[in-house]
C-alpha cells in the first residue's frame, strides 16, 4: 500500500525537504532496526555464567572503536544520519569511563582486555589523559589488564601504555609520530574569489585573524604554536613512558623513528608479545594459564517498530534523566558560542544556555554543578551572558569549572566566575584576545557581473555593506570598541585569578597556552579531569559517597531542533553538509567558525566583536 504524508507550511503545501525527509526514513525503516543497547558490563553474577564457568576467572572484553564525545548530541537515535544515509553516532565519552569504574569495582571480573584493533577510533587529547586515570583504576583494584593492537597509532598506543601487558599482531604496525598542528589559510582563496578582509584586532597572536589576512602563519605566532605543541607533547610522552618504565630521551627517539614493525617494536619494549593475527583470546588465556570465562555485554535483540512507531520515538526525542537523589549536575558548555534564544547544532547559544543554567540553580535536588567547558569562544556578549549566569549559580552552588580539549578566549572568559579551574595537561586555553573582522566581496560582485548600488545619506551608512572594506575612520572606531573590550577582558581575568591586571597583560594578548602551561602560568588552578572536579566539588557539597551525577542541559534530537513546519527549512538544508566539507571535516578540520563569520560579514547586521580561538586548528 502507498501512503502519502503531507506537511503543511505557513497554510502552504511544502512538499520537498519534509517529504524527501519522512521517504528516506521510512526507506530506511525497512532496511534497518535500531541500534541495541549493552547491558550492564560485567553485571551481577558475570552476565549469565554457568556455575562451573563462574570458577573460571573471567576476561571482560572492552572493544574500542568510533569517536567519543564528552556528551554525545543524539543519546537515543540520531535522524540526521539516518538522512545523510548511516547510523553510526558518537559514543558516550563519560559513559566508556563509567564502565570501567564499574568493572573496577565487580569482584566477578578478574582480567580486562582492550581490544584496540579499529582505526575509526578517535579521543581527543583530553580524553585521552582522563581515560589513562580510569584504566589506572583497574590496576589499583588488582584487575590484571591486557591490550590488543593491530595498525596501531599514538591513540591506540597511549590507551595501551596503561595497561599490563601489550599484545600486537604480527601482521600490524604502530606509527608513533609526535604532536604536529595544522592550520587552513583562507587567503589566496579569498583573493581568487575577489573577497577582502577589514579587521582590528589586541595583540600579535591572535591566530583566529591571520587565515583571512595571511597567506601563511607569521613567524610570532609558529613560535608560539610550536613551544605550546612541545608542551602538550610532553605531557603525552610522560603518560605513556610512567606506563611502559621509559624515559623520555628513549620515546622522543621513538616519535622520531616514527613507524615500527611489529618484531622492532617488540625489541624496543613498545610492546611485550607479537601474536598470530586473529589470536587475542587465546593469547590472553595462555598468559593467564587456565581456562577462562569471556564476558561480553549481552546485547537485547533489535525492536522493529512500525513507521509511526519510529517517527515518534524521533520526534519525542531523548527521555531526561532526573536526579531520585543528591546529585552533581555536569553543565555541558559545548560549541562555538553565538548570541540568540533557539539551540542550533554544535553551537551554543546564549538564550537556551542561560535557561539551563537557571533551571541548575533553582532544582533542589542539584547540590553542586561541574561546568565542563569544550569551546572556541565566540560572541562577546554571549559569552558574557553565560559568564554571568555561571557567575549568579556559583554564588548559589558549589560550582567547578572542568576544561576539555579546548575553552579558549570566549570558552576561557565564560570559566572567569573566580570557582576552582580544572584542565588537562593537553588542554588548549587562554586566547585572552579581541577582534572584530569583516569579509567584504566587491571585486568578486563585479567578476561576476553584478553591481550593488545604495542611496545612503553619509557614508558610514554602508560600512556593513557587502561590497566594500572599511574606511580608515571605521577601522579607527573599531579598534576603540576591540580596546575597551580587550580591558575588560583583562580586568575580568585578573580579579577571577586574583592576579594583578600588568600580571595578566603579558600573556594575553591571544596566546594559545596548554593546560600545562596555563597552570605554570596561573590561568588554571590544578591539572585534572572531570573525574578530579566531580570529587572536588562533592566534597565541598558535603555529598555522601554514592551521589548520582546528572547531564545537563538536555541535546535534542534533529527533529526538535528544527521545525519542519515553521520558518527552519534554509537551516534544515545548510545542515546537510556538502562533500567538500564533509571530507575537510573528516581530516579535522571544523569550518563551522569561518563559516559563522562569513554568515556575519554578509548579513548586514552591526558589527559584532569576537572573543575566539585560532580557527580551523588540527592537532595530532
Amino acid at each position: 500500500m502507498k501512503t502519502n504524508v503531507l506537511l503543511w507550511r505557513n497554510g502552504w503545501l511544502d512538499r520537498g525537504l519534509a517529504s524527501a525527509a519522512l521517504f528516506l526514513i521510512a526507506f530506511l525503516h525497512e532496511n534497518v532496526a535500531l541500534p541495541a543497547a549493552d547491558a550492564d558490563p560485567g553485571a551481577k553474577a558475570g552476565e549469565a555464567q554457568t556455575h562451573s564457568e563462574a570458577r573460571k576467572p573471567a576476561v571482560r572484553v572492552l572493544i574500542l572503536k568510533g569517536t567519543y564525545a564528552d556528551y554525545p548530541s543524539a543519546p537515543e537515535m540520531d535522524p540526521m544520519s539516518l538522512l545523510l544515509g548511516g547510523l553510526e553516532r558518537p559514543g558516550s565519552f563519560f559513559g566508556l569511563c563509567e564502565k570501567i569504574d564499574e568493572l573496577a569495582g565487580n569482584d566477578q571480573i578478574q582480567h580486562i582486555l582492550f581490544d584496540l584493533s579499529s582505526p575509526t577510533l578517535r579521543l581527543n587529547l583530553a580524553q585521552l589523559s582522563e581515560l589513562s586515570r580510569h584504566i589506572h583504576k583497574l590496576r589499583g583494584a588488582h584487575k590484571r589488564t591486557f591490550a590488543w593492537l593491530e595498525n596501531a597509532g599514538t591513540i591506540h598506543y597511549a590507551i595501551a601504555s596503561g595497561c599490563d601487558t601489550i599484545f600486537m599482531t604480527d601482521l600490524g604496525s604502530l606509527d608513533l609520530p609526535s604532536l604536529s598542528l595544522m592550520t587552513l589559510h583562507f587567503r589566496d582563496a579569498m583573493d581568487l574569489l575577489g573577497a577582502r578582509a577589514s579587521f582590528v584586532r589586541t595583540g600579535d597572536f591572535k591566530g583566529a585573524v591571520e587565515p583571512f589576512t595571511l597567506s601563511e602563519m607569521s613567524q610570532q605566532l609558529r613560535a608560539h604554536y610550536a613551544e605550546m605543541i612541545g608542551a602538550m607533547n610532553g605531557a603525552l610522552v610522560d603518560q605513556i613512558c610512567e606506563g611502559r618504565k621509559l624515559n623520555r630521551e628513549q620515546f622522543r627517539k621513538i616519535q622520531s623513528d616514527r613507524l615500527f614493525t611489529p618484531a622492532a617494536a617488540r625489541e624496543a619494549k613498545l610492546v611485550d608479545e607479537v601474536v598470530p593475527f586473529g589470536t587475542s583470546r587465546e593469547s590472553v588465556a595462555k598468559l593467564i594459564g587456565q581456562a577462562v570465562t569471556w564476558v561480553e555485554p549481552q546485547k537485547t535483540k533489535p525492536k522493529q517498530l512500525s513507521f509511526f512507531e519510529l517517527i515518534g520515538k524521533i520526534m519525542a526525542g531523548a527521555q531526561e534523566k532526573r536526579a531520585n537523589k543528591p546529585a552533581v549536575a555536569v553543565l555541558h558548555l559545548d560549541g562555538q558560542i553565538l548570541d540568540g534564544e533557539r539551540e542550533m547544532p554544535e553551537m551554543l547559544v546564549s538564550g537556551p544556555t542561560v535557561k539551563a543554567i537557571e533551571e541548575l540553580a533553582s532544582d533542589d535536588t542539584v547540590q553542586a554543578v561541574v561546568a565542563r567547558i569544550n569551546s572556541p569562544g565566540g560572541s562577546a556578549t554571549a559569552s558574557e551572558a553565560i559568564r554571568a549566569a555561571l557567575e549568579k549559580l556559583a554564588r548559589k552552588k558549589p560550582t567547578v569549572i572542568s576544561m576539555g580539549s579546548l575553552a579558549a578566549s570566549g570558552g576561557y572568559w565564560i570559566s572567569c566566575v573566580g570557582r576552582p579551574v580544572y584542565a588537562e595537561p593537553e588542554t588548549l586555553t587562554g586566547s585572552i584576545g579581541v577582534f572584530a573582522l569583516k569579509l567584504s566581496f566587491g571585486p568578486f560582485l563585479k567578476k561576476i557581473g553584478l553591481k550593488l548600488e545604495s542611496v545612503k545619506l553619509d557614508e558610514s551608512a554602508g560600512a556593513m555593506g557587502i561590497d566594500r572594506v572599511w574606511t580608515s575612520a571605521e577601522q579607527e572606531r573599531m579598534q576603540r570598541l576591540v580596546e575597551d573590550i580587550y580591558d575588560k577582558f583583562l580586568k575580568l581575568v585578573a580579579d577571577s585569578r586574583k592576579l594583578k591586571v600588568e600580571q595578566v597583560s603579558p600573556i594575553a594578548g591571544g596566546r594559545v597556552w596548554s593546560g600545562a602551561q596555563a597552570q605554570k602560568l596561573g590561568l588554571v588552578d590544578k591539572l585534572g579531569g572531570l573525574d578530579d572536579a566531580l570529587a572536588a566539588v562533592a566534597h565541598e557539597a558535603a555529598l555522601e559517597p554514592g551521589y548520582q551525577v546528572i547531564h545537563r542541559p538536555q541535546k535534542k534530537n534533529f527533529f526538535e531542533l528544527f521545525d519542519l513546519f515553521g520558518e527552519s527549512t534554509d537551516e534544515i538544508r545548510s545542515s546537510l553538509d556538502p562533500t567538500a566539507k564533509k571530507w575537510l571535516r573528516a581530516a579535522g578540520f571544523d569550518l563551522s567558525v569561518p563559516l559563522n563569520l562569513v554568515r556575519e560579514s554578509i548579513s548586514g547586521r552591526p558589527p559584532k566583536v569576537w572573543l575566539l580561538a585560532p580557527t580551523g586548528m588540527v592537532i595530532r
